[in-house]
């Protein structure tokens, strides 16, 4: 393997990778039925009746089992995957020549794209099958609340469309720092190693004060849809409790899901960059 890229790396261990995404998949189906079977529940019991609530228990059973087995096999995929990759890394670096702090420093970014694929991009696969799910049953519950999270997505696109640069450049920053660790610590010069750690945290600053203004804009829009949704599914004419119910626990799994594509989006464009540098191995 010479190519160390996101899309290297999943070729590579397609079937490993891909069996992964299926349960996840499997997975998630259970969560997003859980709130439309509860609101079913919540009604039978109403009612005086049990079969709403026995269909809720299967169904969380069924989604807890898959879960389980997820989880197992996902350790043992992702750390074999990292062993071999990494070993390639530090094989080719080590026959070029490559000075020690750059092959650590490499190494440890091919840890954050394996990471990629074991954490983020399950978070991202969750976060966007809630999303969906969501989105798909509100639009069968009550449509304008289907449409003011459609316009809610929309506002947060272009938040990140307008920051994507910005996030690029200032991990190109923070990645030449770490590249360079090992060689300023060996150089047993104070001040040099003061200077390193302080240009690392202006980078990881200049980060976070980013992420914190799209992010506070993000959280104000989706409390404006909340609210939006309780008045509206509480004013709808056939409304009841367990109606009332799902349509807020879609709106806060919706909410949920699409506040945390933006952490996503910003690995991606942190994984891009680390991708660009390895392919100088």
């Amino acid at each position: 393997m010479t190519d160390f890229s996101i899309k290297s790396i999943f070729k590579q261990y397609k079937w490993k990778i891909s069996l992964t995404f299926l349960l996840l998949v499997l997975e998630n189906v259970t969560k997003v039925l859980q709130p439309l079977v509860l609101g079913i529940a919540i009604n039978d019991l109403i009612e005086g009746k049990n079969d709403g609530l026995w269909l809720f228990c299967i169904l969380y059973v069924l989604g807890f089992i898959i879960g389980t087995i997820r989880r197992y096999y996902d350790t043992r995929a992702y750390t074999s995957i990292y062993t071999n990759v990494a070993s390639d890394v530090a094989k080719i670096q080590n026959e070029k020549g490559i000075e020690v702090s750059a092959i650590a420093a490499r190494s440890a970014l091919i840890k954050e794209l394996v990471d990629f694929f074991e954490h983020d991009i399950t978070q991202g696969f969750t976060s966007a099958i809630g999303v969906i799910g969501a989105l798909v049953m509100l639009a069968l519950f009550d449509w304008w609340i289907f449409v003011g999270c459609l316009i809610s997505i929309i506002i947060i696109l272009l938040i990140y469309t307008f920051s994507t640069k910005r996030i690029y450049n200032y991990n190109i920053g923070l990645n030449d720092e770490l590249e360079h660790r090992i060689n300023v610590l060996e150089a047993r010069e104070q001040t040099g190693i003061f200077n390193h750690f302080r240009n690392i945290a202006k980078w990881l600053v200049k980060m976070s004060d980013l992420e914190t203004i799209n992010f506070s804009i993000i959280e104000i829009v989706l409390f404006v849809l909340a609210i939006f949704a309780l008045y509206a599914s509480a004013s709808a004419v056939d409304a009841t409790a367990g109606s009332i119910f799902a349509v807020l626990t879609y709106v806060l799994e919706f909410s949920t899901g699409v506040f945390m594509l933006p952490i996503i989006f910003q690995q991606i464009i942190r994984l891009r960059e680390i991708s660009s540098r390895l392919k100088t191995i």
